[in-house]
């Protein structure tokens, strides 16, 4: 939904990660790559314990119009990865490849 995707990038962006992607009504979403940031892990749960306290808002006003509850999750790794443009000869993204 729209709405929760401009609440996430806002809540990641201030938390100094980005938005990697976005696959169905899940976001990954990246610290410390590929600009280095001190204290990711941090950022990283400040950021989703921020999520969560702005669901709360959003699904509330999303189910004014809805009769879906919804609900969000949030889950956090952290381990190395390798970091860039991955793909075919025809068509490469940039991601992370890693553990988690």
């Amino acid at each position: 939904h729209h709405r929760y995707l401009t609440v996430v990038q806002e809540i990641v962006n201030t938390n100094k990660g980005m938005v990697d992607k976005v696959v169905g009504d899940r976001v990954l979403c990246l610290w410390n790559v590929p600009r280095k940031c001190a204290r990711s892990e941090y950022f990283a749960v400040k950021a989703g314990l921020a999520m969560v306290s702005r669901w709360a808002v959003v699904a509330a006003e999303l189910k004014e119009t809805s009769e879906a509850e919804l609900k969000i999750r949030v889950g956090i790794a952290s381990s190395a990865v390798a970091f860039g443009n991955f793909g075919s000869d025809t068509m490469k993204i940039f991601t992370v490849v890693g553990e988690a």
